[in-house]
């Protein structure tokens, strides 16, 4: 179900990396989630911090804004970091065999962050078209 209604407030938001980079240019359709949603509610996947990590390092001058305003937001308890654990692996496994058997893989970090959400029952918010791919994901998009 894809849907970009904001008026579930005890959902959990789960952040991907789309999102974050939005968030520190200032987008006005992730801006508006955190206007909506108490910071309690707000998470990110260990993942996102390792790609703007990984984007931090290839390309500094670029995404070095992105990945201060991350460690900002995590430092300040403004979103709040999940790791994997064997539930989300084994959710990613599911997942990823049956997106490869269609032959709409997604990147084993966007697979992962699904499967996260999926665990959670959380809503994903992303301007990543990708994730559109899993029909039983819940997301917020512009």
């Amino acid at each position: 179900m894809h849907t970009s209604n904001l008026s579930m407030f005890g959902t959990m938001i789960l952040l991907d990396t789309s999102a974050i980079i939005g968030l520190a240019g200032n987008k006005k359709w992730i801006v508006g989630i955190l206007e909506k949603y108490p910071k309690e509610n707000l998470f990110i996947s260990v993942i996102t911090i390792a790609e703007v990590k990984t984007g931090r390092f290839l390309s500094k001058n670029k995404n070095e804004a992105v990945s201060r305003f991350l460690n900002e937001s995590i430092n300040q308890g403004l979103v709040s970091a999940i790791n994997i654990d064997q539930a989300v692996a084994e959710e990613f496994a599911k997942l990823q065999s049956r997106l490869l058997n269609k032959g709409l893989p997604l990147s084993p970090f966007d697979g992962l962050i699904a499967a996260t959400a999926l665990c959670r029952k959380a809503r994903l918010a992303t301007s990543d078209a990708d994730f559109s791919r899993v029909k039983e994901l819940k997301t917020i998009t512009p």
